[in-house]
């Protein structure tokens, strides 16, 4: 996605996750429908990607955009990851703003950038400002290039998917998003934070690169989603209802409750922190600056490109030497990120994608009507 030296404003749209899906009518089945039960549907991985790209473009993106947004929700959806393509649950929050247009760089140095997305979604804004930052930091022959990113219309997506892309070119990434106030800092207060993720990336001279990836809440957002479209209870310990007593209740969570924070105070602190360096540092909306962060649908992201041969050398080769050391001091060890790329594999293997009903009947039914009118 090339960026555009423009820049437009987009007007404001509510944020309600809790939207009907609509059932599935006439043609709007799977063309390949591998298999079915209530709760999932099993599809091919191109069906996957390719139903995904018609329901984007049929609610307005163009043909980039739509295949690249539903390749980063597939890919998330490959390896088990919340973030996939329970985006489409309700489809009217990925369309397009009046006066949406590309991102835009609106401040540069040689080792820093900010890109308004113009309200673009935030997984087009990522890559834009992912990419941005390896080619800074290869073209300056400095330690470090930074972009951030505000004005998105969405979130960002697995940010995996990022610092694995910056990794995969020799150079570590760090990234970071702020997010709606969905979450409480302590139980019985108010949503102030978003699930606000951080995600490292680490180059590896064999093999793929290693990823940590992970929200700063409790569960992440769309893993509430998710149980909500499953039908599912939440795990013990993850959200509070309207009482601020725990709940496992997905729709009393969102309807008026709000979601923990991770490892109690620990959490909020380094939720607080992404607050300020994915929100504040990027010109994101945060509280104490706008009423309602799910209003003002401006979400922040901070990304990191750092060079590691400027700063040690054999970078690669030491870092793989913790890697083994970890993975040795236990019998059942695993890395961040193992367990998913085992995932990845095996649905790659079988060519199979275990999608949620409501959500395989929310992408096929816009993918042929479009949204309601």
């Amino acid at each position: 996605m090339k960026l555009a030296l423009r820049s437009a404003a987009a007007p404001l749209r509510g944020y309600s996750l809790l939207a009907p899906v609509l059932p599935l009518r006439g043609g709007a089945q799977s063309s390949r429908k591998l298999s079915s039960s209530a709760e999932t549907v099993t599809v091919s991985i191109a069906e996957a990607r390719s139903k995904t790209a018609a329901a984007l473009r049929k609610i307005g993106w163009d043909d980039e955009d739509a295949a690249l947004q539903a390749e980063i929700m597939t890919a998330a959806e490959l390896c088990g990851n919340n973030q996939g393509l329970v985006k489409m649950y309700n489809p009217a929050l990925m369309a397009p703003s009046p006066g949406t247009s590309k991102p835009t760089v609106e401040r540069e140095t040689a080792t820093s950038a900010v890109i308004n997305a113009n309200q673009s979604p935030g997984m087009l804004a990522a890559v834009s400002a992912a990419d941005l930052a390896l080619k800074k930091l290869k073209s300056q022959g400095g330690p470090i290039a930074i972009v951030t990113a505000y004005n998105t219309s969405t979130s960002s997506g697995q940010l995996a998917f990022y610092v694995e892309r910056m990794a995969k070119q020799g150079v570590i990434g760090i990234a970071l998003a702020n997010s709606p106030e969905f979450v409480a800092a302590a139980p019985g207060g108010k949503p102030v934070f978003g699930t606000n993720p951080i995600a490292f990336g680490i180059p590896q001279a064999h093999g793929p690169p290693q990823t940590f990836d992970m929200a700063t809440s409790a569960i992440a957002l769309f893993g509430v989603l998710t149980s909500k479209a499953k039908g599912q209870p939440l795990p013990e310990g993850v959200a509070y209802g309207k009482d601020g007593k725990w709940t496992v209740d997905a729709a009393e969570a969102l309807e008026g409750g709000a979601i923990a924070t991770f490892g109690g105070h620990k959490g909020a602190g380094l939720s607080l922190c992404v607050e300020l360096l994915a929100g504040v540092l990027s010109g994101g909306a945060v509280l104490g600056q706008v009423p309602s962060k799910k209003l003002a649908k401006s979400w922040g992201h901070t990304f990191i490109a750092i060079q590691p041969d400027l700063l040690v050398d054999d970078f690669e080769g030491k870092a793989a030497s913790v890697l083994a050391a970890v993975k040795a001091s236990g019998p059942s060890i695993r890395l961040p990120g193992e367990s998913s790329a085992k995932t990845a594999a095996q649905r790659s293997a079988d060519d199979a994608l275990p999608i949620p009903t409501k959500i395989w009947q929310s992408i096929c039914h816009t993918a042929e009507h479009g949204l309601p009118k």
